[in-house]
């Protein structure tokens, strides 16, 4: 990766707003499943959970996206740690590994599409572990597993233009933040 610049957390927010707020998908997410009044509140409160106002942003691209990306880890949330043997652990590309959830993917209609039209231009969201240096995946989660789904499958993706990623610091002292966040969950009412 690439240092491009230092940005905040209202920058990287208005970049996922401009990626997911308008989308019905995500919109019925988070009113009907998660509960919450709109797409923005929901991810706000997400946000909040790993204090993302309270970090230093900046903004990386990635050199080697196929490499990169695949090597992210998946992250907090109940719907992809699900899928996993253990938690806060593993990659996409760990993830992809696992016969049955390789199998899921590789007939995931968003997953599919997204290997033959990638979004661009795109960011990620995501945190470095200060403990390993490894990434955590905060925000792009299907196009992780696009980008993985591919590597496994030796299939090329044109990526169009260059992507990015908004990273932030998680200092050691702040990884068992990851635990809470999984068990807190995003949805409004958690014990719903």
């Amino acid at each position: 990766m690439k240092f491009i610049k230092d940005t905040s957390w209202e920058n990287v927010f208005e970049g996922w707003r401009e990626r997911e707020a308008n989308d019905p998908g995500w919109i019925n997410c988070a009113t009907q499943i998660k509960g919450w009044p709109d797409w923005e509140s929901w991810r706000r409160f997400t946000a909040s959970g790993i204090k993302a106002e309270k970090r230093s942003w900046q903004i990386f691209k990635f050199t080697d996206p196929i490499n990169e990306i695949s090597a992210m880890l998946v992250g907090p949330y109940s719907g992809w740690q699900s899928r996993l043997p253990e938690k806060n652990k593993f990659s996409f590309e760990d993830l992809i590994n696992i016969p049955e959830k390789y199998e899921f993917f590789k007939k995931h209609d968003k997953v599919l599409s997204m290997i033959k039209d990638f979004p661009a231009p795109t960011e990620f969201i995501g945190l470095i572990r200060k403990d390993s240096g490894k990434i955590i995946c905060l925000e792009g989660h299907h196009r992780a597993v696009a980008v993985a789904l591919a590597k496994k499958q030796d299939k090329s993706i044109d990526f169009k233009k260059e992507i990015f990623i908004a990273l932030a610091e998680l200092p050691v002292v702040e990884i068992s933040i990851l635990d809470q966040v999984l068990k807190r969950g995003t949805s409004k009412n958690p014990e719903n």
